[in-house]
């Protein structure tokens, strides 16, 4: 297995060269400096503690241990999060942690620096239609096959209270893995994993669970932002939030407006709510709303002060929005980096009048780390096609295939049939003009479209027998755009980790970059 790098898009998200939405730093030795040099938050011991009290449960290494130690003192981190997907999936999130990990290595070496590699589960989100599937992709059919838990199943609560079913769990890592196939990895895979289903009850421990056992011995420091605990230290912040939620709107819907100007694109942020944060997150969580001083949780009105006392009563029941969010994450944390996607880079540029207008620096915000996987066979495939990885690859295989299917299609053939057609129209002229009560037209046009038809059938006829007799070559086409780009995406945007590879692979010869890493085998 080796690493090489392209530029695969043109465009590759060079927002954050617009560092005035960013705190004014970017990933160098002088922005570095000044985060490193901020002080840590009065919170932070108690904080690693909330971590290390989760995170005990699933049998912490030595190095999560020291790392947890780290932070507990003070130590930057640097984080990435993402929702609880079905066990892992799809592979980006894999390559977020990768990401985390890597640039906390960078750190360390090049500035003598011990970050805290950090990843943030998403326990509170209620998407559940965003993580309750994975896609895999059958070698022997040659298809991408979506597999589901429960697709029919309505979970409005926060995935984090969800308990699952078991049996169900267990049934749908079964039909998973038989479309990886059977080998000492998937067995050992299956037996570990059906454990952590016995063994865990909520959606967002299996998830923990997981992750945990794939990047324990990295020193990866997992944070659930759905525990009890977590929310009790939060209560001050969410307090304040609420408190400035009009601050904090207005600053969202200016800054968004400043940013998306200058960077010409379209919001990545849309929402409905001007308090921007949800509540009733253990049954319906609901978007908490503000009009004339009077607050609405689903059918229920509160008081400014009703909502004050359930924040210090049942934090639990709050959790934040995507303007809120990233700012709760950084009054919580101290941050050095902060890694996300495409998406979350951009909302992040749009809320920097909101960390403005509570008084909070930014961290570092960049880019997480792409990455391609290219078995032996389809790199055979890339040169004998004579294709290149780059953004227009899709564009590409499809030329390549009408060009093939060109190339053994007989044009005359088609052009005699419309010629035909042509003529059967001519030919059909005379009909009509002996028409009368019993010999009308729609009996004639009947038979001459009978007869279109029929020549219609034998052009496509012709045009199926052709493909057919291409069918293994338009197949390893069609190969090629379901592995690298299904849907027109990347591939780790859709597909299991475990589908590309047999261990967790050894991150350790890369550095941070933005372009495209494609691992070859």
């Amino acid at each position: 297995m080796h690493f090489e790098t392209i530029n695969f898009f043109s465009n590759i998200h060079k927002i954050t060269g617009h560092k005035q939405f960013y705190g004014g730093l970017s990933y160098d030795e002088e922005s570095l400096k000044t985060v490193l040099g901020r002080p840590a938050h009065d919170h932070t011991r108690a904080l690693g503690e909330i971590i290390e009290k989760d995170m005990s449960q699933y049998k912490m290494t030595e190095a999560q241990h020291n790392n947890l130690e780290l932070l507990k003192n003070g130590h930057r981190a640097v984080i990435a999060g993402q929702q609880a997907g079905l066990f892992m999936s799809p592979s980006y999130i894999i390559h977020k942690i990768i990401s985390i990990l890597v640039v906390t290595k960078e750190i360390k070496e090049k500035h003598d620096y011990d970050a805290v590699p950090v990843f943030w589960i998403a326990g509170e989100d209620h998407d559940f239609d965003e993580v309750n599937h994975t896609h895999v992709y059958d070698a022997y059919y040659k298809r991408r096959v979506k597999v589901s838990y429960k697709p029919n199943l309505s979970v409005p609560m926060s995935v984090g209270f969800y308990q699952y079913d078991k049996k169900a769990m267990t049934e749908t890592l079964d039909r998973i893995l038989s479309y990886i196939g059977d080998s000492e990895y998937t067995a050992t895979l299956k037996e570990k994993v059906a454990q952590s289903i016995e063994q865990c009850t909520t959606w967002t421990e299996l998830f923990h669970s997981l992750v945990h056992d794939t990047f324990k011995d990295d020193g990866l420091i997992i944070f659930n932002s759905h525990l009890t605990e977590a929310r009790q230290l939060e209560v001050p912040i969410l307090n304040k939030m609420f408190e400035k939620h009009k601050e904090i709107d207005q600053a969202f819907k200016t800054g968004q407006a400043s940013f998306l100007k200058t960077v010409n694109q379209s919001p990545t942020i849309q929402t409905e709510t001007n308090v921007h944060l949800f509540g009733n997150t253990s049954s319906y969580r609901s978007l908490l709303t503000e009009k004339e001083g009077k607050y609405s949780l689903g059918e229920e009105t509160f008081t400014f002060e009703d909502i004050k006392n359930k924040i210090q009563q049942t934090p639990e029941e709050f959790s934040n929005n995507v303007v809120t969010r990233p700012l709760m994450q950084e009054m919580l944390f101290n941050t050095a980096v902060f890694l996300g996607g495409g998406a979350e880079v951009s909302y992040w540029g749009e809320l920097h009048k909101v960390f403005e207008a509570m008084n909070v620096s930014m961290p570092i915000v960049m880019k997480r780390m792409e990455f391609m996987q290219i078995d032996s066979r389809t790199a055979k495939l890339l040169e004998r096609y004579d294709i290149e990885l780059d953004e227009n690859i899709v564009a590409t295989i499809n030329s390549r295939k009408e060009a093939l299917i060109g190339a053994h299609t007989n044009d005359q053939i088609a052009e005699e049939i419309e010629r035909v057609k042509e003529s059967l129209e001519q030919a059909f002229h005379p009909l009509y003009e002996y028409a009368d009560e019993y010999f009308n037209k729609k009996i004639i046009d009947g038979n001459k479209q009978r007869h279109i038809n029929e020549l219609d059938y034998l052009k496509k006829r012709y045009s199926v027998d052709v493909k057919r007799s291409l069918r293994s070559e338009l197949n390893n086409l069609d190969e090629l755009s379901e592995k690298l780009m299904p849907n027109g995406a990347l591939q780790e945007r859709l597909y299991h980790p475990w589908q590309f590879s047999a261990k967790n692979w050894d991150y350790a010869p890369l550095s941070y970059t933005d372009k495209l890493i494609l691992i070859k085998s």
